[in-house]
């Protein structure tokens, strides 16, 4: 028979080890969102420290910001083995990569040398990182195989793939991921404060429309009301008041453009609002089609055909880049004498 102190006694120490863990864990992710709050201040206005509980308004966003950008850099597809043997194997990946020198120019790019700078001890045989690409679809006249027979000038659809760039290296897919929720982070704050300034600039525009308005209103005001040689009396009046009408209409604009941004604490809660719900700014969508191994743009059921499961990114008003996590193994990184031999032959020296 059990001893009922001692199933007690480890049920109480069970409980109180899991609850060390959780306060552990809370005390951690109360840092990381702390360090974000200082991190967002540093790129929108360092001013904010001024007001009083900035981080207490700002803790609750920035937390759910942490939590969208770790929850989008989860949805991302892969990773995708990238060598020679899967671009002569995965169509996906001889889909993304013209041919296997592209393969090594991709991922011997500065990213990737600035991490293996960094990390001269490699701990693994493969690497992590972010592919985004261009994807671009063009209407072009091609060749077709009809039967026994080439037919000329068939109206093709190609898939091409440009400016590849990598981000958030990584020698393990978890800090792949980790490093890109921040960069995410970084991105979204850095749309919040365009949109900021966008406003600014606007107020600075309408600002400076009503002083001009006015000076010309100063010297026409003298002509409304006494003798002109050049013009006529109800000319100028007509013109004053067209004017006033322009002087009132841009300052009605401007109250406006200057809402939510009169003074410091507005700014704050403008920012905050900026920030707050930030699938407003960007999302994936996905992208299925089939094409062959030219990058033709085929129907599902042709025999040449390969399918491609895409992940986009975009914004509201516009798609952006296909992204895709990939690994790839160090040893393809092309050294600085492979670097300089490839540029030498491209140049033709």
């Amino acid at each position: 028979m059990r001893d009922p102190f001692a199933s007690a006694s480890l049920w109480l120490r069970e409980g109180w080890s899991r609850l060390k863990v959780r306060s552990a864990e809370r005390r951690l992710h109360m840092r990381a969102v702390e360090r974000a709050v200082e991190r967002i201040i540093d790129q929108a206005n360092p001013s904010l420290r001024g007001l009083p509980g900035y981080r207490h308004k700002l803790f609750p966003v920035v937390e759910r910001l942490l939590a969208f950008a770790a929850e989008l850099a989860g949805r991302l597809p892969g990773p995708t083995t990238v060598d020679p043997s899967s671009w002569a194997s995965d169509p996906l990946v001889n889909a993304l990569f013209g041919d296997v020198g592209q393969i090594r120019r991709v991922i011997s790019g500065a990213p990737v040398r600035a991490w293996i700078k960094a990390h001269p001890v490699p701990r693994g045989d493969d690497l992590y990182a972010l592919l985004a690409v261009m994807a671009t679809e063009r209407q072009q006249l091609g060749m077709e195989l009809v039967g026994d027979h080439v037919q000329r000038d068939v109206k093709q659809t190609t898939l091409s793939f440009a400016e590849h760039e990598l981000y958030a290296v990584a020698d393990s897919m978890p800090g792949c991921r980790e490093i890109l929720a921040g960069q995410i982070v970084d991105l979204i704050v850095s749309i919040a404060i365009a949109d900021i300034v966008a406003q600014e600039e606007r107020i600075a525009a309408l600002e400076q429309a009503v002083r001009m308005l006015r000076l010309k209103l100063k010297v026409l005001a003298p002509r409304a009301g006494s003798v002109d040689l050049l013009r006529s009396s109800s000319e100028n009046l007509a013109e004053h008041e067209r004017l006033k009408a322009r002087i009132d209409e841009s300052q009605r604009d401007l109250a406006d453009a200057r809402r939510g941004l009169g003074d410091i604490e507005q700014y704050l809660t403008r920012l905050i609002e900026q920030l707050d719900h930030a699938e407003r700014h960007i999302g994936l969508e996905g992208m299925r089609l089939w094409v062959d191994r030219m990058n033709v743009v085929r129907d599902r059921h042709d025999p040449q055909a390969h399918e491609l499961q895409l992940t986009r990114a975009r914004r509201p008003d516009r798609p952006g880049r296909v992204v895709q996590f990939i690994r790839f193994p160090r040893r393809l990184v092309q050294t600085a004498d492979e670097r300089l031999a490839e540029v030498e032959r491209h140049l033709g020296m």
